[in-house]
Protein backbone atom coordinates (compact mmCIF):
# COMPACT_ATOMS: atom_id res chain seq x y z
CA UNK A 1 0.00 0.00 0.00
CA UNK A 2 1.10 3.64 -1.02
CA UNK A 3 2.13 5.74 1.86
CA UNK A 4 -0.32 8.18 0.27
CA UNK A 5 -3.17 6.34 0.61
CA UNK A 6 -5.58 7.59 2.99
CA UNK A 7 -7.24 4.64 4.19
CA UNK A 8 -6.85 3.79 7.76
CA UNK A 9 -5.88 -0.25 8.68
CA UNK A 10 -8.40 -2.41 10.17
CA UNK A 11 -7.69 -3.48 13.81
CA UNK A 12 -7.70 -7.13 13.06
CA UNK A 13 -4.63 -7.79 11.20
CA UNK A 14 -2.08 -8.29 13.53
CA UNK A 15 0.51 -10.74 15.63
CA UNK A 16 2.09 -10.83 18.81
CA UNK A 17 5.65 -12.06 19.57
CA UNK A 18 6.85 -12.81 22.83
CA UNK A 19 10.78 -13.62 22.98
CA UNK A 20 10.93 -17.55 23.99
CA UNK A 21 7.67 -18.27 22.57
CA UNK A 22 7.48 -20.19 19.25
CA UNK A 23 3.87 -18.42 18.92
CA UNK A 24 2.07 -16.47 20.73
CA UNK A 25 -1.55 -15.53 18.98
CA UNK A 26 -3.84 -13.43 20.72
CA UNK A 27 -7.24 -12.32 19.69
CA UNK A 28 -7.08 -8.81 21.53
CA UNK A 29 -4.43 -6.26 22.43
CA UNK A 30 -4.71 -3.23 24.75
CA UNK A 31 -1.94 -0.98 24.52
CA UNK A 32 -0.82 0.80 27.26
CA UNK A 33 -1.03 4.40 28.28
CA UNK A 34 1.93 6.24 27.72
CA UNK A 35 2.37 9.27 29.96
CA UNK A 36 5.28 11.88 30.65
CA UNK A 37 5.50 12.81 34.01
CA UNK A 38 7.40 15.75 35.84
CA UNK A 39 10.50 13.50 37.54
CA UNK A 40 13.50 15.03 40.09
CA UNK A 41 14.94 18.09 39.20
CA UNK A 42 13.02 19.65 36.00
CA UNK A 43 13.76 16.17 34.42
CA UNK A 44 10.89 14.29 32.73
CA UNK A 45 9.59 10.34 33.33
CA UNK A 46 7.34 8.02 31.10
CA UNK A 47 5.22 5.97 32.93
CA UNK A 48 3.53 2.90 31.10
CA UNK A 49 -0.08 1.62 31.93
CA UNK A 50 -0.17 -2.56 31.46
CA UNK A 51 -0.03 -4.10 28.27
CA UNK A 52 -3.25 -6.41 27.93
CA UNK A 53 -3.01 -9.69 25.49
CA UNK A 54 -6.00 -11.62 25.20
CA UNK A 55 -6.41 -14.94 23.48
CA UNK A 56 -8.95 -17.99 23.10
CA UNK A 57 -7.72 -20.39 26.05
CA UNK A 58 -6.23 -23.65 24.58
CA UNK A 59 -3.61 -26.40 25.93
CA UNK A 60 -0.35 -23.85 25.79
CA UNK A 61 0.57 -23.71 29.43
CA UNK A 62 3.03 -20.85 28.31
CA UNK A 63 1.18 -17.70 29.89
CA UNK A 64 -0.05 -19.02 33.05
CA UNK A 65 3.57 -20.66 33.31
CA UNK A 66 5.14 -17.37 32.98
CA UNK A 67 3.13 -15.69 35.31
CA UNK A 68 3.53 -17.82 37.88
CA UNK A 69 7.21 -17.59 37.68
CA UNK A 70 6.93 -13.84 38.00
CA UNK A 71 4.35 -15.11 40.84
CA UNK A 72 6.91 -17.14 42.46
CA UNK A 73 10.44 -15.76 41.81
CA UNK A 74 12.30 -13.20 43.29
CA UNK A 75 14.03 -12.44 40.10
CA UNK A 76 10.80 -12.32 37.73
CA UNK A 77 11.38 -13.80 33.57
CA UNK A 78 11.47 -10.50 31.77
CA UNK A 79 10.72 -10.69 27.93
CA UNK A 80 10.51 -8.43 24.71
CA UNK A 81 6.85 -8.38 23.15
CA UNK A 82 6.41 -6.95 19.80
CA UNK A 83 3.18 -6.54 18.34
CA UNK A 84 2.96 -6.07 14.81
CA UNK A 85 0.22 -4.74 12.60
CA UNK A 86 -0.06 -6.14 9.32
CA UNK A 87 -2.23 -4.69 6.06
CA UNK A 88 -4.47 -6.20 3.45
CA UNK A 89 -1.70 -7.80 1.69
CA UNK A 90 -0.20 -8.77 5.28
CA UNK A 91 2.58 -7.08 4.80
CA UNK A 92 4.04 -5.42 8.51
CA UNK A 93 3.15 -1.67 8.52
CA UNK A 94 3.92 -0.63 12.26
CA UNK A 95 5.91 -2.63 15.15
CA UNK A 96 5.40 -1.73 18.63
CA UNK A 97 8.20 -2.90 20.85
CA UNK A 98 8.17 -3.13 25.00
CA UNK A 99 11.09 -4.59 26.50
CA UNK A 100 11.52 -6.03 29.85
CA UNK A 101 7.81 -7.16 30.30
CA UNK A 102 6.74 -9.16 33.30
CA UNK A 103 3.35 -10.75 34.17
CA UNK A 104 1.60 -8.45 36.73
CA UNK A 105 -1.89 -10.38 36.19
CA UNK A 106 -3.93 -13.21 34.93
CA UNK A 107 -7.31 -14.24 34.67
CA UNK A 108 -9.67 -16.43 32.35
CA UNK A 109 -13.24 -15.54 31.52
CA UNK A 110 -16.13 -17.15 33.24
CA UNK A 111 -17.35 -20.49 32.42
CA UNK A 112 -21.06 -20.29 31.39
CA UNK A 113 -23.07 -23.89 31.04
CA UNK A 114 -25.50 -22.53 29.02
CA UNK A 115 -23.10 -20.40 26.58
CA UNK A 116 -21.28 -21.29 23.46
CA UNK A 117 -18.58 -18.25 23.65
CA UNK A 118 -14.50 -19.03 23.59
CA UNK A 119 -12.94 -19.10 27.07
CA UNK A 120 -10.42 -16.16 26.61
CA UNK A 121 -7.04 -15.95 28.90
CA UNK A 122 -5.80 -12.42 29.62
CA UNK A 123 -2.06 -11.72 30.56
CA UNK A 124 -0.87 -8.46 32.02
CA UNK A 125 2.27 -7.32 31.89
CA UNK A 126 4.03 -4.31 33.14
CA UNK A 127 6.25 -2.87 30.33
CA UNK A 128 9.92 -1.29 30.58
CA UNK A 129 9.79 0.91 27.83
CA UNK A 130 7.63 1.08 24.90
CA UNK A 131 9.29 1.89 20.92
CA UNK A 132 7.45 2.46 17.52
CA UNK A 133 8.78 1.76 14.02
CA UNK A 134 6.31 2.41 11.01
CA UNK A 135 6.42 1.64 7.23
CA UNK A 136 9.38 -0.64 6.01
CA UNK A 137 11.42 -0.54 9.36
CA UNK A 138 8.65 -2.34 10.98
CA UNK A 139 9.38 -5.40 9.13
CA UNK A 140 13.12 -5.60 10.23
CA UNK A 141 14.09 -3.44 13.66
CA UNK A 142 14.43 -5.13 16.50
CA UNK A 143 13.00 -4.44 19.74
CA UNK A 144 14.90 -2.35 22.17
CA UNK A 145 17.33 -4.10 24.91
CA UNK A 146 16.55 -7.37 22.23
Amino acid sequence: MSPDRPDPFINARFRVEIDGFPAAGATEIIFPEARIVPGPRKTRIVTYGPLILRRGMTRSPEWYQWWDRARTSSKPDRRNVNVVLMDASHEDVTRWSFSAAVPSGYCVSPLNALGTQPLIETLELAVGGMHVVFGDAATTEPAPGA
